[in-house]
């Protein structure tokens, strides 16, 4: 299988995207171990290529987490913090989150969050809320506009 699975490339399966200045790994379904370890390579070079401000690493997605997988996760967040790029992890289910406790692996430095985007908001990126002052703007130019149109 060469490391690609039955999806072709793993990032086809497992998105590594740069939204602002954030990289995203957005984990889907089961991956195997030489899924796994190409998914480490991918990040680790776009880490190294790209230099974002944070790595935010979702497993709101992910099947089974094994205990390979859970290693490689881990060794992917100090990879990045050794190239200054500190990570946040997110979408930890229950599953998930007692199979890591259990397995004892350490994600020293490593930001937990309930989503990813609680997880951007960490690194400085945040969608703008409803009700603030830059949609009301909006708003008041739109209704304007609406008031000025003449039958």
């Amino acid at each position: 299988m060469n490391g690609k699975g039955a999806y072709g490339r793993i990032s086809d399966r497992t998105p590594v995207l740069r939204l602002w200045d954030v990289l995203l790994v957005s984990v889907r379904g089961e991956l195997m171990d030489a899924e796994a370890e190409e998914l480490s390579t991918e990040v680790l070079g776009e880490v190294h290529r790209w230099g974002p401000r944070g790595l935010v690493i979702d497993l709101s997605g992910a099947g089974l987490v094994d205990s390979h997988l859970c290693r490689v996760i881990a060794d992917i967040a100090q990879g990045a913090a050794l190239m200054g790029t500190p990570s946040a992890l997110s979408g930890l289910g229950p599953e998930i989150a007692l199979a890591l406790e259990t397995m004892g692996v350490s994600f020293r430095g490593v930001r937990v969050t309930r989503t990813a985007e609680a997880a951007f908001e960490l690194f400085g990126v945040a969608p703008a809320r409803l009700g603030s002052d830059e949609n009301e703007d909006e708003e008041n130019v739109e209704n304007e506009q609406e008031e000025r149109v003449e039958p």
